[in-house]
């Protein structure tokens, strides 16, 4: 059976990252919302109408709501539902409300918005403009403890968002650090070597020396 690569394609607010495997009769999809979460959805869903990681429907919600209750849509700004809007939104619940599935990672760690941003999606939007938004890139902190400010954001692709996982180790390597996967690109050594020379509590030195001889591993 031909396997169907859509990584690339968006359907709605979720864009295809990669096939992360099989559940029941369809193959299983990574997807990166337009609000910055991540969800897992078949392809099968993918096609008879997932559209989000569920912001969408909340949104829909609480922005009925408000109409509801004051009679006039309360968003001035006009942005409501783009993908800009879409990210801030889902900073804040990622940061405030202990009910996302992504709360543990971000605000059950302290992490918080700067006043800024935090009550002000126009100061947000006019940032990400003059700081190379563009489609396709996703927000992401410089320093993965640190917070949602202008100081410590920047735009970036899902590669580079990888290589700064909190969780990725880093060895230093004329005078930077780098993951085992950068340092793979930069010294020709395999990721695997690098992984093992570390795993043998070798120092920075010694994991990026290019000169030892691949048989001191076997």
């Amino acid at each position: 059976m031909k396997i169907v690569n859509i990584v690339g394609e968006k359907f709605g607010r979720l864009t295809v990252k990669k096939r992360i495997g099989t559940k029941g009769n369809s193959s299983l999809w990574l997807c990166q919302c337009d609000c910055g979460n991540y969800k897992e959805v078949t392809l099968q869903n993918l096609k008879q109408g997932t559209k989000s990681c569920g912001c969408l429907t909340k949104e829909i919600s609480q922005e009925r709501g408000k109409k509801s209750n004051i009679g006039v849509r309360s968003t001035k700004h006009g942005k409501f539902g783009t993908r800009l809007y879409n990210v801030w939104s889902g900073m804040k619940r990622r940061c405030y409300n202990c009910n996302s599935n992504y709360y543990k990672e971000y605000g059950g760690r302290g992490i918080i918005i700067c006043d800024e941003w935090k009550n002000n999606f126009q100061n947000f939007y006019n940032w990400s403009i003059n700081n190379g938004y563009k489609e396709g890139l996703s927000i992401d902190r410089i320093n993965t403890n640190g917070n949602y400010e202008p100081s410590n954001c920047r735009w970036a692709t899902w590669k580079e968002q990888q290589n700064n996982r909190r969780n990725n180790i880093r060895i230093k390597y004329m005078g930077k650090k780098y993951t085992f996967a950068e340092l793979s690109k930069i010294l020709g050594i395999k990721e695997r070597t690098l992984r093992g020379r570390y795993e043998k509590g070798w120092s920075d030195k010694q994991i990026t020396d290019t000169m030892i001889h691949k048989n001191q591993f076997k």
